[in-house]
């Protein structure tokens, strides 16, 4: 099932929670006149509303829409546990199975800023931040459409782009991100290419760079060492080589001039 959420209404956060399931639970059938939903952080739990059925895996977001009966199919696996709200229905507020809309099933595992955003909607109402909670729901539904729009086109490019910039800890290999894209080594590098104008390698590289001088302009006493690690590199020699390949003088020439 898809979903239009009516960008122009006020959708208020009613509840949320984080739940921790030592033993299995089935979900209980119901209706509501609120739209549900739940981020699975571990375990696994299978969901269905009408004549739909999900697996929830970790990290899998899942929208139970309002006036829409939902119910547990199988209870979850032991120590399951996952985080949840329920968002008020307004006007404009559509659900519907053909056509362009945010998906009611959604694999979060490469988009770190959609687990970041639901959390502080939860943390947000539980703290009483109510106000901050609805905001940041608004957000939610911005990430979700901009991750709807581009794996809806199904481009490859821009989900191995995705994947680099949400981990910058990793320095990815082609065959790790062709493997989480689940298409070839050689159709990731040429769909890559094709987007951006450069191959995959490079703008890790690029990417890394750019990451590395944010370090040297908002933690200046960060040492390059420190950087280096954080930013996915063998060793800090390993990093000043690639750094002065991009920018053509090393990351302690770089910093010295950015601090001057």
């Amino acid at each position: 099932m898809k979903y239009f959420f009516n960008p122009h209404a006020i959708h208020s956060v009613t509840k949320a929670d984080i739940l921790f399931y030592k033993a299995p639970f089935l979900h209980p059938s119901r209706k509501m006149n609120e739209h549900d939903f739940i981020y699975l952080l571990q375990g696994e739990w299978k969901l269905g509303q009408n004549d739909e059925t999900y697996h929830l895996q970790k990290n899998n977001l899942l929208i139970l829409g309002a006036n829409e009966k939902h119910f547990g199919v199988e209870p979850c696996l032991e120590d399951t546990k996952i985080m949840y709200f329920h968002v008020s229905a307004e006007d404009g507020d559509i659900s519907f199975y053909e056509g362009d809309g945010i998906e009611g099933f959604i694999d979060a595992s490469n988009n770190k800023n959609i687990k970041r955003l639901f959390s502080h909607i939860v943390t947000n109402k539980l703290s009483g931040n109510h106000r901050k909670a609805d905001l940041y729901f608004e957000l939610l539904l911005c990430e979700l459409r901009d991750s709807n729009l581009e794996s809806g086109h199904n481009d490859i490019a821009v989900k191995i782009r995705h994947i680099i910039q949400n981990n910058p800890e990793i320095f990815f290999t082609n065959d790790e991100l062709a493997e989480k894209c689940n298409v070839s080594v050689k159709t990731a590098e040429t769909k890559f290419k094709e987007k951006y104008g450069v191959t995959i390698h490079r703008f890790i590289l690029e990417f890394k760079v750019h990451e590395a001088i944010s370090y040297f302009e908002s933690f200046p006493k960060m040492t390059i060492k420190e950087i280096s690690r954080n930013l996915g590199f063998y060793d800090e020699y390993h990093f000043s080589r690639q750094f002065k390949k991009i920018t053509g003088i090393s990351p302690r020439a770089f910093k010295k001039q950015t601090l001057d």
